[in-house]
């Protein structure tokens, strides 16, 4: 499983890059990407865990609309 977080990790950073500059990102888009992106199954609840933790550390504001 840490490999895995360790994936998802570096998708939702990829991300995250991609939308630098966006004063706010959407939760359901970001969702629906990374699975594409990271190959990693992991629920939709630790996606959003992880994106909104990394989103903080940012400054980026995630808008919860799923």
């Amino acid at each position: 499983m840490p490999d895995q977080i360790a994936l998802v990790r570096a998708a939702i950073a990829r991300l995250l890059s991609e939308k630098t500059g966006a004063p706010v990102i959407s939760m359901r888009e970001s969702i629906a990407e990374l699975p594409a992106i990271s190959g990693a199954p992991l629920t939709t609840e630790s996606l959003q865990d992880l994106l909104l933790e990394m989103a903080e550390v940012r400054g980026m504001m995630v808008a919860l609309d799923v």
